[in-house]
């Protein structure tokens, strides 16, 4: 998998995010309209907005830094942090459409969340690593 597919994944978690903005506006300009049927918890829409600014931003900026030490981690790294960018926040909106979820997810969306949990920690976290080592060989 290559370098550019973290800069691609942090473009989709953007637009996710811009999209996640017009739906909270809706949402204000029309309370209990059919739109808060669907999107329920605004609370939770607003954590999974933010979550994917953020994953956005972390992708955009180790791919940056990728870039500026000349260093490209493995596919695995790559793959377990674009894949936990994306669905760490998903499950927010998941938690935004069906509030239920919180008191009784059913077993296979929690050990998804755990997945994505792993795959972030792991992806970003030895992504880190991989471009430490290689500012310290430039050094």
């Amino acid at each position: 998998m290559p370098l550019s597919a973290v800069a691609v994944a942090g473009a989709l978690c953007l637009s996710i995010a811009l999209i996640e903005a017009w739906l909270l506006v809706a949402l204000l300009a029309r309370p209990g309209g059919a739109l808060h049927r669907f999107l329920p918890n605004r609370a939770d829409l607003v954590r999974s907005h933010v979550d994917y600014l953020m994953m956005a931003l972390f992708l955009f900026v180790f791919y940056g830094l990728c870039r500026l030490v000349e260093e490209t981690p493995a596919t695995w790294q790559i793959a377990a942090a674009c894949l936990g960018a994306f669905f760490n926040p998903f499950a927010f909106l998941v938690h935004a459409m069906r509030p239920d979820f919180k008191e009784a997810a059913p077993p296979v969306f929690f050990a998804a969340i755990i997945l994505s949990c792993v795959a972030t920690t792991i992806g970003f976290g030895t992504f880190a690593w991989v471009i430490a080592i290689g500012a310290l060989r430039g050094w």
